[in-house]
């Protein structure tokens, strides 16, 4: 009887070992993480060796009824970790509902992962969000209590991703909300021009021990501002200085026109590539200049003609002297030395002639 029920549980335990192994063999990816709150969802997945022919599927449900779905084609991935998102636009009403994100590989169930939340819980949070806002230098959110006597700590997570991929994420840690507050940073990494950029906010609450999300949506635009501090012109010439204000590169050159009822002269100079908070002093020097009253036109120019930034000022060019050097004013103890030189000359002569005839 022993050995028959032994002879059950080897057989029991190989069928499932057979189950089992070719199963977790085949696993080429793994959902880690997966947040919806029926705005965004956002899905990180982990693939365990390069992958072809990668599709996801995004389904959005209420109870057993499906709302929305979305395909979408990744192509090959190669092997590691990746965080995609998706935007949904569905009028959703206060209810609880089912978000279901599935991994295909080479048309192969890889792996499939589901969630639940309650869309608008913002209700239910701790804090409000007062504004949340991206740009080409960084994203910035003010925060304040719900209530002043129960102050709040959350995490702050900031991504930014370039069409539906994660291209950089930074997190706030342990941020005490006791009263208004703003928080900002700036993206270490740089950006395309023209391309749309989806930085998303997650704000994990320690007291409710819930997640809310924000959604902000710029395109990056390059931008460089003329500093009128570090602004000199005179007779000679003129300084101008460019600062950075995008982590879109700045590719041009500063123009400067004196202008005035007689004339208009123009100037034009390359500037260094410019990034956030990168400046570059460019010099101008000139000659001739008329005398006069000028109105300065400054330009910030990119390479395709667009002006960035511009300043206006005035300036008065001055009458520059001239010096003609005379010899005989600017040396006037030549002449002494000169016949010095003659005595000495002469007097070396007699003295060798006397020489000779004796």
């Amino acid at each position: 009887m022993v050995n028959t029920r032994f002879r059950v549980f080897i057989t029991f335990l190989c069928l499932f070992t057979t189950l089992i192994v070719p199963a977790a063999a085949a696993e080429q990816a793994h959902i880690t993480e997966i947040y919806a709150n029926g705005d965004i969802c956002e899905v990180n997945i982990e693939f365990f060796e390069d992958s072809h022919n990668v599709t996801l599927r995004y389904d959005l449900m209420y109870r057993d009824q499906l709302i929305d779905s979305k395909v979408v084609k990744l192509g090959n991935v190669t092997t590691g970790n990746i965080t995609k998102i998706t935007l949904w636009n569905n009028n959703l009403k206060k209810q609880i509902y089912t978000f279901k994100v599935t991994v295909f590989v080479d048309r192969e169930l890889a792996d499939s992962r589901q969630t639940l939340f309650v869309y608008g819980n913002e209700a239910l949070m701790d804090f409000k969000v007062a504004g949340f806002r991206s740009n080409n230098k960084g994203s910035m959110v003010v925060l304040s209590p719900t209530n002043i006597y129960h102050p709040s700590v959350v995490d702050l997570s900031f991504e930014i991703f370039k069409e539906d991929e994660l291209l950089y994420s930074e997190t706030l840690e342990d941020v005490s909300v006791v009263q208004s507050l703003e928080k900002t940073i700036k993206w270490p990494i740089l950006l395309d021009k023209g391309k749309k950029y989806i930085t998303v906010l997650k704000i994990y609450s320690h007291v409710s021990n819930l997640t809310s999300a924000y959604v902000s949506i710029f395109k990056a635009e390059e931008d460089v501002k003329i500093m009128p501090d570090d602004l000199e012109i005179d007779e000679y010439g003129a300084s101008v200085t460019l600062r950075g204000m995008s982590q879109v590169p700045f590719e041009g050159k500063v123009s400067i026109a004196l202008i005035n009822d007689a004339r208009y002269i123009y100037f034009e100079e390359e500037c260094d590539l410019l990034t956030l908070n990168k400046e570059d002093t460019i010099g101008f020097l000139w000659e001739s200049i008329p005398p006069g009253e000028y109105i300065v036109e400054i330009s910030a120019i990119n390479n395709e003609g667009k002006t960035i930034d511009s300043y206006q000022t005035a300036v008065r060019i001055r009458e520059i002297a001239t010096f003609q050097q005379e010899q005989t004013k600017e040396l006037p103890g030549l002449n002494i030395v000169s016949n010095i030189i003659v005595f000495m000359t002469v007097f070396l002569l007699i003295r060798i002639n006397r020489g000779i005839d004796d």
